[in-house]
């Protein structure tokens, strides 16, 4: 199983201040992959905020709604459930957009899909049988978006130069509301996005300490 999601927008007005007429400066696609019977490890994560909150699950939480506490709470769990299931992946790619190419910009779906390709495409190549489950959100946001035409036809392009495993990948886009894993991994995007777009620093030493994979793109060299 993998569940896609995103933080930040595809935007690039960016000769305004973001939120004050201009776009995000960073965009963040976010991945959580595992095996189809560990999906319950995650949810015990998001249902544990929403106790915190004495919230009911009807009423979603988003990555925004989180205050410093509910974050606290989120990367210690996180960080058991890794140290105790080393076959459940996370995955981030980040893009700094006011370095990506002109050509992007008269289609952000492309830039998107590339973002996809390199934070999914070799996970999925060496699984036989993927079910993706991206929020359903994203489908409806990006237009000319088909992500699993896309990913049928990378997967198919991957085997003419590797060894691919995977016979079936399918792309079900779900809404959030009633899937935890999908609302996990929202809570998961927002916090390395932060971490980019405001320079909070609370994903720092979890992003050190743990197992995941965080990519960066079109970032200035340093």
């Amino acid at each position: 199983m993998i569940y896609l999601d995103e933080s930040g927008d595809l935007g690039f007005s960016l000769d305004k201040p973001y939120q004050k007429g201009g776009s995000s400066r960073m965009l963040t696609l976010g991945a959580i992959c595992l095996p189809d019977d560990k999906g319950k490890y995650v949810q015990r994560i998001v249902r544990a905020i929403y106790q915190k909150r004495k919230r009911p699950l009807k009423h979603e939480l988003k990555s925004v709604d989180l205050n410093m506490a509910d974050k606290q709470l989120f990367l210690r769990l996180t960080a058991k459930m890794l140290q105790e299931h080393p076959d459940i992946q996370l995955r981030t790619i980040t893009v700094c957009k006011q370095n990506v190419s002109p050509r992007f910009w008269q289609d952000p779906n492309v830039l998107y899909n590339y973002m996809v390709k390199l934070l999914l495409l070799k996970t999925i190549c060496q699984c036989e049988y993927v079910d993706f489950i991206p929020d359903r959100r994203s489908e409806r946001v990006h237009t000319k978006w088909n992500m699993g035409e896309y990913l049928h036809q990378m997967i198919q392009e991957a085997s003419l130069e590797h060894d691919v495993i995977n016979k079936n990948c399918n792309v079900v886009p779900m809404d959030s509301a009633k899937f935890l894993e999908l609302q996990f991994i929202d809570f998961y995007t927002g916090l390395v996005w932060a971490k980019y777009e405001f320079g909070d620093d609370k994903m720092a030493d979890f992003m050190s300490q743990y197992r995941t994979t965080n990519h960066k793109l079109f970032f200035p060299e340093s």
